[in-house]
């Protein structure tokens, strides 16, 4: 995660961007994401149902380009990945030794040869065995808001950056006092097609470094930081507060 919360520092950062129509202005509401033995959540399965078939498309497209390319004897540039060359991948093995994961666990999710055997073109699409995801694919409106990710209503707030290059400083962050909860298969899965994905010009897309992409954790430098709480929701009445003068 590229915050920490009471001192903690999670296994992943799921961050929902608000972008207003006229200013430059972004309020972001960032949550903690905590890996945990069969802790599967199915709202965040939805988006790695779809992440990963995305990963297979752009797999698939950069196949047949490099096809096209040996087809019209073309050279191939130095950065271009070879997507059936499976040096390329990363396996996450300390990750999995790590968290002492069973082999059972990680079979599903496992990114050997034959997973990139899948149709290509315009041929019919099947994304997994597993009965649970297929319905999953079959729902094409995901709520960002739902309980499995937004468990609480209380956050930390404060002015900041963007977290990536050039780290302008147009953000209000809002990032939750209470962490949501996945799998280990599922944080694995999420590494996988995050850092091994390829583009259709067969271009790694992933920056990550030492099998994180999320920015080191900064300084305030001072910045004031707002703690919302139950307190900041009660009436006037019950703050003691008069609602208007006499």
């Amino acid at each position: 995660s590229e915050h920490l919360l009471f001192g903690k520092q999670y296994d992943m950062e799921m961050q929902l961007w608000h972008f207003h129509a006229f200013k430059r202005r972004s309020p972001v509401m960032s949550i903690m994401v905590e890996a945990l033995p069969a802790a599967r959540n199915d709202s965040f399965q939805q988006l790695l149902v779809r992440f990963h078939q995305i990963f297979v498309q752009d797999l698939n497209a950069c196949r047949n380009r490099r096809r096209l390319m040996v087809e019209n004897g073309e050279e191939f540039d130095e950065e271009m990945v070879d997507p059936d060359d499976y040096r390329h991948l990363e396996e996450f093995s300390s990750f999995m030794q790590e968290q002492e994961m069973p082999l059972e666990e990680s079979i599903h999710y496992d990114y050997q040869p034959v997973d990139y055997d899948q149709p290509r073109g315009d041929e019919e699409y099947e994304e997994y065995e597993d009965e649970e995801d297929r319905d999953l694919q079959t729902s094409s409106i995901m709520n960002p808001y739902h309980r499995d990710f937004v468990r609480t209503i209380y956050f930390m707030g404060y002015d900041g950056s963007l977290t990536d290059p050039p780290c302008s400083t147009w953000v209000s962050w809002r990032v939750l006092d209470r962490p949501m909860a996945i799998s280990y298969t599922q944080l694995f899965h999420a590494k996988n097609v995050l850092f091994n994905h390829v583009s259709p010009t067969c271009q790694k897309t992933s920056v990550h470094k030492d099998g994180s992409s999320a920015r080191p954790i900064q300084d305030t430098f001072a910045r004031p930081i707002h703690r919302c709480t139950a307190n900041d929701y009660l009436s006037d009445v019950l703050k003691g507060q008069r609602p208007w003068n006499p």
